[in-house]
């Protein structure tokens, strides 16, 4: 599945827009009082304004080139975040990195071939993985079933699974664990995504703040 648009709340909206369109170099593409939208890659990314400071987890992907410039300005702000042996570079099938943005959202950043038409781009390629917390893991498997087809063969447990495939994944964690590297436990808030699919589909979660639209590829 591509992941085609996230819509997220945010409590320091003009400190995130900096830091989006100036620091990460993401195109501004919507601004208005209370929310900013970029592009990062071919994902829409969507920041509306809270009174609450909630936070989450995505994954950027981009080609090494792209990956060595930002590690440089990000290691150069001091945001980069250390895993247990003190490293901020580092790789799993590929470069990998995690930092913060003004939020405080736990952002990552993979280097990944490029799996769409045309010349491979000096920027973002798309938002890859996005993270879901909810009280039960494999209950909110059972209910995506329905609605999106897995393909992740990796190991899934009672408090972590990816859910998806190569192209697009749900990081789906149980609420209060950690957000890797970090010490800080996951939480629910509300969120919304747009992903391709072979039906359309609009789901909302019974009790949870997230819904879900699918669009045919």
């Amino acid at each position: 599945m591509n992941i085609y648009e996230i819509s997220m709340k945010s409590y320091n909206l003009k400190k995130m827009k900096h830091f989006y369109t100036n620091i990460l170099q993401m195109e501004l593409i919507v601004e208005e009082e209370h929310i900013f939208s970029v592009m990062a890659g071919t994902t829409r990314l969507n920041f509306e304004r809270d009174f609450q400071q909630p936070y989450y987890h995505l994954c950027l992907r981009t080609n090494e080139s792209y990956f060595d410039k930002m590690y440089e300005i990000l290691k150069g702000m001091n945001i980069l975040l250390e895993n247990e042996a003190g490293e901020t570079s580092l790789f799993w099938k590929g470069k990998q990195m995690y930092f913060t943005d003004p939020d405080g959202n736990v952002l990552e950043i993979l280097e990944r071939d490029y799996h769409y038409k045309g010349a491979v781009p000096f920027g973002w390629f798309d938002i890859g993985e996005i993270g879901i917390p909810s009280s039960s893991v494999k209950d909110f498997r059972h209910e995506l079933a329905p609605l999106v087809p897995d393909q992740i063969k990796e190991i899934k447990s009672e408090n972590f699974a990816f859910y998806g495939d190569e192209q697009g994944v749900f990081v789906l964690v149980r609420e209060g664990r950690c957000w890797y590297p970090t010490q800080r436990p996951a939480s629910i808030h509300p969120l919304k995504i747009t992903i391709s699919g072979e039906r359309s589909l609009n789901w909302n979660h019974p009790t949870l703040p997230y819904s879900i639209k699918i669009k045919p590829i």
